[in-house]
Protein backbone atom coordinates (compact mmCIF):
# COMPACT_ATOMS: atom_id res chain seq x y z
CA UNK A 1 0.00 0.00 0.00
CA UNK A 2 1.39 3.41 -0.99
CA UNK A 3 1.10 6.26 1.49
CA UNK A 4 -0.47 9.41 0.09
CA UNK A 5 0.35 12.90 1.25
CA UNK A 6 -2.50 15.14 2.48
CA UNK A 7 -3.52 17.80 -0.04
CA UNK A 8 -2.52 20.62 2.34
CA UNK A 9 1.11 19.46 2.52
CA UNK A 10 3.29 21.40 0.04
CA UNK A 11 5.32 19.35 -2.44
CA UNK A 12 9.08 19.34 -2.22
CA UNK A 13 10.50 22.33 -4.05
CA UNK A 14 7.39 24.42 -3.63
CA UNK A 15 7.87 27.50 -1.51
CA UNK A 16 6.05 29.82 0.79
CA UNK A 17 6.69 33.37 1.92
CA UNK A 18 5.09 35.96 4.12
CA UNK A 19 4.68 39.58 3.03
CA UNK A 20 3.50 42.60 4.97
CA UNK A 21 0.75 44.31 2.99
CA UNK A 22 -1.98 46.84 3.81
CA UNK A 23 -4.52 44.99 5.94
CA UNK A 24 -8.15 44.19 5.31
CA UNK A 25 -9.46 46.58 7.97
CA UNK A 26 -10.68 50.10 7.22
CA UNK A 27 -7.46 51.68 8.50
CA UNK A 28 -5.37 49.36 6.25
CA UNK A 29 -2.95 48.62 9.11
CA UNK A 30 -0.04 46.47 7.90
CA UNK A 31 -0.81 42.76 8.15
CA UNK A 32 1.00 39.52 7.36
CA UNK A 33 -0.14 37.68 4.22
CA UNK A 34 1.25 34.24 3.44
CA UNK A 35 1.77 33.13 -0.16
CA UNK A 36 2.18 29.41 -0.81
CA UNK A 37 3.10 28.11 -4.24
CA UNK A 38 0.51 25.57 -5.37
CA UNK A 39 1.59 25.02 -8.99
CA UNK A 40 4.68 25.56 -11.16
CA UNK A 41 4.71 24.87 -14.88
CA UNK A 42 7.43 22.49 -16.07
CA UNK A 43 8.32 24.99 -18.83
CA UNK A 44 7.53 28.58 -17.75
CA UNK A 45 8.33 29.92 -21.23
CA UNK A 46 5.39 28.05 -22.78
CA UNK A 47 1.99 29.79 -23.07
CA UNK A 48 -0.49 28.98 -20.31
CA UNK A 49 -0.41 28.94 -16.53
CA UNK A 50 3.12 29.58 -15.24
CA UNK A 51 2.53 29.54 -11.49
CA UNK A 52 -0.21 29.77 -8.86
CA UNK A 53 -0.17 30.82 -5.20
CA UNK A 54 -2.64 30.35 -2.35
CA UNK A 55 -2.90 33.57 -0.31
CA UNK A 56 -3.97 33.64 3.35
CA UNK A 57 -4.13 36.48 5.84
CA UNK A 58 -6.97 38.66 4.61
CA UNK A 59 -10.70 38.29 5.11
CA UNK A 60 -10.78 35.22 2.88
CA UNK A 61 -8.24 32.99 1.17
CA UNK A 62 -7.39 34.03 -2.40
CA UNK A 63 -5.58 32.56 -5.36
CA UNK A 64 -3.08 34.42 -7.53
CA UNK A 65 -2.05 33.07 -10.93
CA UNK A 66 0.55 34.09 -13.47
CA UNK A 67 -0.32 33.35 -17.11
CA UNK A 68 2.02 33.51 -20.11
CA UNK A 69 0.27 34.66 -23.28
CA UNK A 70 1.11 33.41 -26.78
CA UNK A 71 2.81 36.76 -27.41
CA UNK A 72 5.27 35.95 -24.60
CA UNK A 73 3.92 38.65 -22.27
CA UNK A 74 2.52 37.72 -18.88
CA UNK A 75 -0.81 38.46 -17.23
CA UNK A 76 -1.54 38.33 -13.50
CA UNK A 77 -4.86 37.13 -12.08
CA UNK A 78 -6.19 37.31 -8.51
CA UNK A 79 -9.48 36.07 -7.10
CA UNK A 80 -9.84 38.96 -4.60
CA UNK A 81 -12.70 41.46 -4.95
CA UNK A 82 -10.35 44.35 -5.75
CA UNK A 83 -8.86 42.53 -8.75
CA UNK A 84 -12.24 41.24 -9.87
CA UNK A 85 -14.17 44.50 -9.77
CA UNK A 86 -11.54 47.19 -10.35
CA UNK A 87 -9.59 45.12 -12.88
CA UNK A 88 -12.78 44.66 -14.89
CA UNK A 89 -12.69 48.28 -16.10
CA UNK A 90 -8.93 48.91 -15.90
CA UNK A 91 -6.84 46.04 -17.25
CA UNK A 92 -3.67 47.71 -15.90
CA UNK A 93 -4.98 47.69 -12.30
CA UNK A 94 -3.17 45.30 -9.95
CA UNK A 95 -4.42 44.40 -6.47
CA UNK A 96 -2.13 44.44 -3.42
CA UNK A 97 -1.63 40.66 -3.61
CA UNK A 98 -0.30 40.84 -7.18
CA UNK A 99 1.78 43.97 -6.47
CA UNK A 100 3.33 42.28 -3.43
CA UNK A 101 4.31 39.19 -5.39
CA UNK A 102 5.49 41.22 -8.37
CA UNK A 103 7.79 43.26 -6.13
CA UNK A 104 9.37 40.13 -4.58
CA UNK A 105 9.89 37.95 -7.64
CA UNK A 106 12.56 38.20 -10.30
CA UNK A 107 11.33 39.66 -13.63
CA UNK A 108 9.10 37.17 -15.42
CA UNK A 109 8.73 38.84 -18.78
Amino acid sequence: MTATRPVSTPRAGYGAMTLTLPGADRKRKPAAYSFRVTYRAPDPAEPGCVMTWQVAGGREPYQVALERLKSGRVRWHCSCADATYRGEDDHLHACKHVRGLHDCLPPVG
